[in-house]
């Protein structure tokens, strides 16, 4: 029986002479389907590359995870802690690192934050020396024999540095009311670039010992790097960490250190997909219209069809189908084009982006299968939903009032 109201319903979306504009509007439900779904498709593609893109860029200068002491107070990088760290076989490394605000003086002076790292492990964690555009990730091999200071091309441009000037760092870490704060003095060994000016216009990276001089903080850090082998175990690994320090120490995830950043890209790509989605909304409703008038249109047809035995629940049926076809084929050819539409763009970069506004300079893209799974979804519940009130109309439609009527 399925089979013959599957064919009935494929010879009524056949359209005759007499009904071009009914079929014309099929064919316009169909196009609404298959461009609204290809539109979310690629919206949704743009935004999770955007959103990865940002992801990076801010872990490649810090981590996924940081270990760290409540109120940021000084702690010692033992080996308890470092074989708890090395165990864990989620985490891809650990770093050790020392950070404080303190004052940049070259030509110019501007305030910025002096991270300490230890160059043995933070290359194998962080992408900064695939960032560096002038120099090298170098804080010992100065010409003058000063310590190396690797600068943000922000604050470079601030301060009016390049590779080998000489600057100072004035520490904010006053031992008393009247002596003088601790003054360093390096040479300019590197420049950085990430691409986000809030990174490269604030942060300068010195030796983790340097730092612990400068900031007086013998033998001890502010926190730890730690990078996991998958971001999505992030949260996983942060409960974990969270159950076996011992307190004041505590970790963070990159959520925790960026809440409004991630909030904000969250709340865009919802409501993105939340205002594209009325194109296929508004297709589902020309789904529904044309199906009412074809409900219309095919009275007589259906009145012999009751009248020859079949049942009104396949007379609703037939219509059901009808209004499938349609959205189940917008749908997936909805989905081809986005993705053919996507891959394009992720292989040959059509779509470019100024360089110097953005910090990538084409359109990024990143398909991810489940948003491709709920925007077929929503697509097919949509049509479903616009099938229901037409076909329930066929099926109460009496035979014998539409045969004498017709």
């Amino acid at each position: 029986m399925f089979g013959l109201e599957f064919f009935i319903a494929l010879r009524y979306l056949q359209g005759k002479r007499k009904t071009a504009f009914i079929s014309t509007i099929t064919y316009i439900s169909f196009i609404g389907i298959t461009l609204g779904v290809a539109v979310l498709v690629i919206v949704m593609s743009v935004m999770n590359g955007f959103e990865t893109e940002v992801r990076t860029r801010f872990i490649s200068n810090d981590s996924h995870i940081r270990v760290r002491s409540f109120n940021d107070r000084p702690f010692v990088y033992d080996s308890d802690l470092i074989n708890m760290l090395s165990s864990d076989s989620l985490i891809a490394g650990h770093s050790p690192f020392v950070e404080s605000y303190g004052m940049i003086k070259g030509d110019y002076t501007e305030g910025a934050l002096v991270r300490g790292v230890d160059k043995g492990t933070i290359s194998s964690i962080s992408l900064l020396n695939d960032q560096m555009i002038a120099g090298e990730l170098d804080f010992e091999n100065s010409k003058s024999g000063l310590p190396g200071i690797i600068l943000g091309k922000g604050m470079a441009d601030k301060t009016a540095s390049i590779i080998g000037n000489e600057l100072f760092i004035i520490s904010p870490a006053i031992s008393s009311t009247f002596s003088q704060p601790p003054v360093m003095k390096f040479e300019v060994t590197g420049i950085f670039e990430t691409g986000l000016a809030e990174v490269d216009g604030g942060l300068a990276y010195i030796s983790l010992e340097s730092a612990q001089r400068l900031f007086k903080m013998p033998d001890k850090v502010n926190g730890v790097y730690v990078v996991l082998n998958s971001i999505e175990d992030t949260d996983k690994v942060k409960i974990r960490l969270n159950e076996e320090l011992e307190y004041p120490k505590n970790a963070v995830s990159w959520k925790d250190m960026h809440k409004n950043l991630y909030a904000w890209m969250e709340i865009e790509k919802m409501m993105m997909g939340t205002i594209l989605s009325l194109i296929v909304i508004i297709a589902a409703f020309n789904i529904l219209s044309s199906l009412i008038m074809i409900v219309m249109e095919k009275k007589q047809e259906v009145g012999i069809l009751l009248a020859m035995g079949a049942t009104k629940s396949s007379i609703m049926r037939i219509f059901m189908i009808q209004g499938m076809i349609i959205g189940v084929l917008g749908t997936v050819f909805g989905i081809i084009i986005g993705l053919i539409v996507s891959l394009i763009q992720l292989k040959y970069k059509l779509v470019s982006l100024p360089g110097d506004i953005y910090f990538i300079n084409a359109m990024p893209i990143k398909i991810n299968v489940n948003d491709i799974i709920i925007v077929g979804s929503v697509s097919l519940v949509l049509t479903f939903l616009s099938t229901i009130y037409p076909s329930r109309q066929a099926g109460r439609l009496a035979p014998a009032q539409i045969i004498r009527d017709e």
